[in-house]
Formats: C-alpha cells, sequence, structure tokens
C-alpha cells in the first residue's frame, strides 16, 4: 500500500509539474513579447510624384495581425494602406508570418503638398499582450515632397563651335540638383560645380566637343534632375559652324608593311594571311578596339581642372597631318581602305623630347595599337590629351606631371611610316581638333574669357 501510494503521489506530482511546464510555456508562446519587423527598400528622401517601394513585414511566432500605412503632414492625416490578416497558427511558417509586397506612395493624389511628410507603418502581431491587441511595430520614416523643376540660368552668351571643334558652356542651376549637364544629340556632356553664387544657385562649367561627323540639325540644351527625380531642361544662343576636311592620299607598299607589322606581331591573324590583309585589320578592326578603349579610359575625370594657360606644341616641330584629314589608302594602285585622322601629326628630330602639353595626371601608358606607345592625360573636367607613336615613356600611370615635363621620346612605333608625334585632344570621349586649343587667341576668346567671368580665373 505504501508503495502504490508513493507511486501515485509522484504520479500526481509529475502531472502536475508537466501541466505546470506546459501552461507556462502556453503562455509564454501566447504572449511573448517580440513584435514585428518592418523593413522597407527603394523609398527615396525625396518625393515628386507617384513612387512603388518594397515593404517587408514579419513575424516569427504568433504571426501578423495587422498592417497599416498612414502618412502625416501636419494637422492632415491619410491611412493609404490597411490590411489584416487571419491566424495562422503556431506552426505555419508560410501564411502571415512573412508579408512582402509593393506598396504605391501617391502623396500629391492624397491631396498632400510640397514640404516636410512623415511615413508611418504599424504592425501588430497576434500575441495576447497589451489586452489581447498584439505587440505593435512602427517605422517611421520623414520624407520631402518637391514638385518644383530644377531651375537653369545660362551663363555664357557667345557660344560659338566649329564641326570638329569644342567650346565651354556656362550656367546656374538650383542649389538643390543632383545631375546636369548638356545633351548634343545623343551625346552626354557633364557639368562641374565651380562655386555657388548664391545661397539657391550653383555655377557649373561644361565642356562640349562637336563631333567631326555630327548630324544637322542638332538638338543642344542643358538638362539638370534635382533630388526628388524633378527633371528641366534649357535652351541657349549657340552657333556651329560647318566646315569640310581635307583628302589626303595614303600609299601603302610592301617596304612600308615589312616595316610596321613587325610591331604587330603579338596580335592573332588568319594562318597565310598576307601583309596587307594584316594591315586592313589591324587599320579597321583594331583602330575601332583602339578607340573604344581611349573612350572608356576618358570616361572617368577629375572633378577639378588641372591645366591652365596656353598649351604648348612639340618643339620645333611641324605640322605633317591635321585632325579630320580624310585617308584614302591605296595599295597597287587601288584604293583599298578610308579612315578618319582624329588627331594631328607634329614631326622634329628623331626621338625628340615630348612634354606634356599642359598640367594634369597620367592615366594610361603602354602600347595602344595603332597610335603604338601612347601616353594620355587627364586635365580636368573630361579634357585629356594623347601622345602617340613615342619611342620612350618616362612617366607612370597615376603621376601629376606639369606643363612642360618630359613625358618621352617622339618615335614610330604603331602604326607611323616615319618619326612623329600624334598628338590627339579629347573632350569627355570624343577627339577634337587639337590645333584650337594649341592656339592662344582662340583658347582666350573661347575658354579663359568664360572662366575669368565666373571663377576669378
Amino acid at each position: 500500500m505504501w508503495k502504490t501510494g508513493s507511486y501515485k503521489n509522484s504520479f500526481v506530482i509529475s502531472l502536475i509539474s508537466i501541466l505546470v511546464i506546459l501552461s507556462a510555456y502556453l503562455v509564454w508562446m501566447f504572449f511573448e513579447k517580440e513584435a514585428p519587423c518592418i523593413k522597407v527598400k527603394g523609398l527615396p528622401l525625396y518625393l515628386s510624384s507617384s513612387k512603388r517601394f518594397v515593404l517587408f513585414v514579419s513575424d516569427r511566432k504568433m504571426g501578423i495581425r495587422r498592417i497599416k500605412i498612414e502618412l502625416i503632414q501636419g494637422k492632415k492625416k491619410k491611412i493609404f494602406f490597411d490590411k489584416s490578416f487571419s491566424y495562422s497558427g503556431l506552426l505555419n511558417r508560410k501564411g502571415t508570418h512573412r508579408y512582402t509586397n509593393q506598396v504605391l506612395l501617391n502623396p500629391l493624389k492624397l491631396g498632400f503638398s510640397d514640404g516636410d511628410i512623415t511615413l508611418k507603418i504599424y504592425a501588430w502581431d497576434y500575441s495576447k499582450r497589451n489586452s489581447f491587441k498584439g505587440n505593435l511595430q512602427l517605422l517611421t520614416k520623414k520624407l520631402k515632397i518637391d514638385t518644383i523643376h530644377p531651375q537653369i540660368v545660362p551663363l555664357s552668351r557667345l557660344n560659338y563651335f566649329s564641326v570638329g571643334g569644342s567650346g565651354l558652356i556656362t550656367y546656374e542651376v538650383s542649389e538643390d540638383t543632383v545631375s546636369t549637364g548638356i545633351y548634343l544629340n545623343k551625346f552626354f556632356f557633364p557639368a562641374y560645380p565651380i562655386g555657388t553664387s548664391s545661397k539657391r544657385f550653383k555655377r557649373y562649367v561644361c565642356y562640349i566637343g562637336i563631333p567631326y561627323d555630327i548630324k544637322f540639325p542638332v538638338d543642344f540644351y542643358i538638362w539638370a534632375e534635382d533630388r526628388a527625380g524633378n527633371k528641366a531642361i534649357a535652351r541657349f544662343y549657340y552657333r556651329i559652324k560647318k566646315r569640310s576636311f581635307r583628302k589626303r592620299s595614303i600609299i601603302i607598299t610592301d617596304s612600308f608593311l615589312k616595316k610596321v607589322l613587325p610591331f604587330f606581331s603579338h596580335l592573332a591573324f588568319p594562318e597565310n594571311a598576307r601583309d596587307i590583309d594584316k594591315f586592313l585589320k589591324i587599320n579597321r578592326e583594331f583602330r575601332k578596339k583602339n578607340n573604344r578603349l581611349i573612350k572608356e579610359l576618358t570616361s572617368k575625370t577629375s572633378h577639378k581642372r588641372l591645366w591652365k594657360g596656353a598649351w604648348i606644341y612639340l618643339r620645333n616641330s611641324k605640322c605633317t597631318a591635321r585632325f579630320g584629314d580624310h585617308r584614302a589608302y591605296f595599295y597597287k594602285g587601288k584604293c583599298i581602305d578610308h579612315q578618319v585622322h582624329l588627331g594631328i601629326d607634329l614631326a622634329s628630330v628623331a626621338n625628340a623630347s615630348v612634354s606634356a602639353s599642359n598640367s594634369g595626371r597620367v592615366i594610361y601608358t603602354g602600347i595602344m595599337g595603332i597610335y603604338g606607345l601612347t601616353v594620355i592625360i587627364d586635365h580636368g573636367q573630361g579634357i585629356f590629351s594623347l601622345y602617340g607613336h613615342l619611342s620612350r615613356i618616362d612617366v607612370k600611370k597615376g603621376q601629376e606631371v606639369k606643363k612642360g615635363d618630359i613625358i618621352g621620346l617622339t618615335g614610330q612605333t604603331g602604326l607611323a611610316g616615319g618619326d612623329h608625334l600624334h598628338f590627339s585632344i579629347l573632350v569627355n570621349g570624343i577627339f577634337v581638333n587639337p590645333e584650337e586649343w594649341l592656339d592662344y587667341h582662340w583658347l582666350r576668346n573661347n575658354i579663359i574669357r568664360k572662366l575669368k567671368r565666373i571663377e576669378g580665373y
């Protein structure tokens, strides 16, 4: 009897313990205090129109009961999203334990106006806490409605260009502008800030390059976008002078081919390819490849102007080929190719010292296909100079150079028939006429005077 009673007592005690533990567990689960988790993605700080953002809400334990979103501006409140969920049980991890959806935010349609606005996202779970109302999670975001377009004020008035040439346009935009530049047909030229004219406006400079093959009529305008995504354009006075380029015949001989092709021995050519076929592949395909690389290299530039004053020529040199020359290549009396010369050729004595035409930072040194041994210098704000056919390079990538510093020696590497320097100027990746930049009269009238007016050059 004693043993039976003790067994009964132990059983009762164990049962009570289990019930107490189970009750405690149920209380802990049903009255858990972990609030839902709220996350948003794609919600901008500034709004100019409707915007969709992604809403993530999750609750690991009891599940989501309700989600509500409201906008507040002063005393005005509007609920534009309110969704309730059925209880899915403790073991269901898919139902209302996770909610993801795109939410359309359109404050203007809801009657809100420009200015500060508050977005509040509420999420309750199915916990029995807080008088069975559940745990509450609140996510608050401070936003701003801005529907005012950027203001653009052109400053430079005499904007004269020629086909294949370049120039500078200066203007002001409202201080909340985050991206601006100038469009010329499909070409975009980024602008660079140079100071503040007032509390409401910033001043910008934008260097323009007119492609030698530009199509007329042109669409030329200033473009700006503010932090809320509002866009604006402004027209300005300009004149683009059409010009024709020289036509030149280049005679290709077998002796020339035997002289230049060894430089390209590292390239892959079809088996049993003739020397003239190798030349054509270099002159066509590799020329395009080289120019694509140059465009890529010149897509990044210092936002500060690194050059100053007159640009300098190769000392004691003569110009033997001009920018934009349309070249027809003849081999054994037959025209085999056409190309355009995108720089000027300057000839002096063999292995003449080549100076940096102006101050800047070296961004490339090495072999550049048809250009041979090449140096490219960034002069800031989209202006670059290129030095090709060198026989020796005396600078390194990343090196700061001053106007007149020796960067290498002239040579006949690449597709060069004799010792000379190929010199190019690029404006935001577009080859332009270097003779303009080397002409101080042009530089003073078209660039320096405009800079003096806005930045005290």
